[in-house]
């Protein structure tokens, strides 16, 4: 059993925008990111702390690393967990993607490879996650920094 997820949005921003939202370690802490200083460089490596879900056999960490960064196109990163650290039956590709659309971004995620059965349920609920929390929070995030930029000029 196999599955991925795929989603879009479209933001009327350009892709510079969107990118910085993306990548700068301050606005990801808004949206994204809880601990550490995030870089966009392949082989960053970074942790993430959540709730563990014992019945999922999922400790509550997320490892990441940074896998390909073609600036104001593509950011992809590894996205892995488990039970415990170094055993991962949770092994992700996390990949966004800047599209210029229609005088603004299409901003595509896709997460792949999501293979089991609790892997299938658990794509399920990472959707879920992407599009009913995250997706809220870049917007809130995009909207404070474009806000921000236009009161400084």
């Amino acid at each position: 059993m196999k599955r991925d997820i795929k989603l879009k949005w479209f933001y009327p921003h350009p892709v510079e925008t969107i990118w910085e939202c993306l990548t700068n370690p301050e606005i990801l802490k808004q949206w994204s990111l809880s601990s550490g200083d995030f870089r966009a460089e392949v082989g960053f490596k970074w942790m993430e702390v959540s709730k563990p879900r014992p019945k999922m056999d999922w400790d509550g960490k997320m490892y990441f690393e940074v896998l390909e960064v073609i600036p104001l196109q593509k950011l992809s990163y590894s996205f892995k967990g488990g039970p415990s650290e170094g055993v991962y039956n949770l092994d992700t590709v996390v990949n966004w993607i800047l599209v210029p659309k229609d005088g603004g971004t299409e901003l595509q995620l896709e997460q792949t490879g999501f293979k089991g059965m609790k892997n299938y349920i658990s794509s399920f609920i990472m959707e879920m996650g992407w599009k009913n929390k995250v997706a809220k929070r870049f917007q809130q995030a995009l909207t404070k920094f474009t806000d921000d930029r236009t009161t400084v000029r």
